[in-house]
């Protein structure tokens, strides 16, 4: 079952429990999820997390 994904899980998993530094197994875990096509976004969580100036936006 795929899942979309908005812009408050990336931001919130950043600032609250799954920093980069601290848990990056769970960033591994979403690439990977969306490399086999399980997770995903939108456009607009896109340019949303770009436009910021942090590590989310690289």
């Amino acid at each position: 079952m795929p899942y979309l994904l908005d812009s408050n899980i990336f931001i919130q998993a950043k600032d609250l429990h799954y920093s980069f530094d601290f848990c990056p197994a769970f960033w591994q875990w979403i690439d990977r999820e969306h490399a086999n096509g399980r997770v995903f976004s939108i456009e607009k969580v896109k340019d949303k997390l770009i436009g910021g100036d942090d590590e989310l936006a690289e």
